[in-house]
């Protein structure tokens, strides 16, 4: 019987030890290698289960590994990858749950020029505003959808191997090219998050404490993810500016539409315009088979 692949995760927080508690809730029958920097996510990752062994040196965690996942922000994931290249086995394969992936591929290409091993990005379009080892959830990647970006250059077992990683945690797994992916995600993902850290912006704006008593469901669901992790996001937008500035350009015209609509007057136009948006929106949650509605 063929052998399951030992999986090293660099980075126990949210996405890291979700995806470990993710493979052991099915079964996965691999060996699962943690690395986490702080000695206490380490203890707590053993005394929960959530990796058969963890290491303080993440080149450790990886030397007995065919599979490295690391879940780190975006520009931590190439100094972890800096550490580990010499200590990877010959065709192991590293991927990674950034949520941008043109400029992390230009920067890894040539860690991974003369190694042995392969580099495939990856991202787990699954989250949460919450952080952490305590925020672990092993159902995260459940139903959901990863995006897997090759190269020209990636191996085909390369990419099997991610594919079938992702697919035993629960995801449908599809391939696109870097650029694609970043574009994409600059309209769907990285935006929303901007418009909500500016709206939490805006209300706070003045005297939050009066304000504070007066904002209801609508406040809190609409900038719900604006709670998540500032050294993930950072990374994100630098990442990503000119996708993302062109998306903000877009929302910035929606806005500035808006503005002259309720300049006019017109009852009618601002009805129409909030019709559109529910139409827009419901259409949108129609058609997507992996949000929980």
């Amino acid at each position: 019987m063929e052998r399951s692949p030992n999986i090293a995760i660099l980075g126990l927080g949210l996405m890291g030890a979700s995806l470990a508690l993710g493979l052991k809730k099915r079964g996965y029958a691999g060996k699962i290698l943690g690395y986490a920097r702080r000695a206490e996510t380490r203890e707590q990752a053993m005394e929960g289960g959530v990796a058969d062994a963890v290491f303080a040196d993440p080149a450790d965690a990886v030397r007995d590994a065919d599979i490295v996942v690391v879940c780190v922000p975006i520009w931590t994931i190439a100094s972890l990858a800096e550490q580990i290249v010499a200590a990877l086995k010959p065709g192991a394969v590293v991927t990674d749950v950034g949520s941008t992936k043109s400029e992390l591929l230009k920067t890894m290409a040539p860690l991974f020029k003369d190694s042995a091993a392969h580099f495939v990005g990856s991202h787990p379009i699954a989250g949460s505003e919450k952080t952490g080892i305590d925020a672990g959830n092993p159902d995260l990647y459940e139903g959901r959808l990863t995006v897997v970006c090759p190269s020209e250059e990636t191996p085909a077992e390369a990419k099997r191997a991610v594919r079938s990683l992702w697919e035993r945690a629960g995801s449908e797994v599809v391939e696109m090219s870097p650029e694609e992916h970043d574009a994409l995600l600059a309209s769907t993902s990285h935006l929303p998050h901007m418009v909500a850290a500016a709206l939490a912006r805006s209300v706070a704006d003045g005297d939050p404490a009066k304000k504070a008593d007066f904002c209801g469901t609508g406040f809190k669901d609409t900038t719900r993810v604006a709670s998540g992790s500032a050294d993930m996001w950072v990374d994100i937008i630098d990442t990503n500016r000119a996708a993302l500035e062109t998306e903000l350009d877009r929302f910035h015209e929606e806005l500035q539409g808006l503005i002259s609509i309720l300049r006019s007057g017109n009852g009618d136009d601002i009805r129409k315009w909030l019709e559109d948006a529910r139409d827009d929106r419901n259409e949108i949650l129609k058609l997507n088979k992996f949000l929980k509605r």
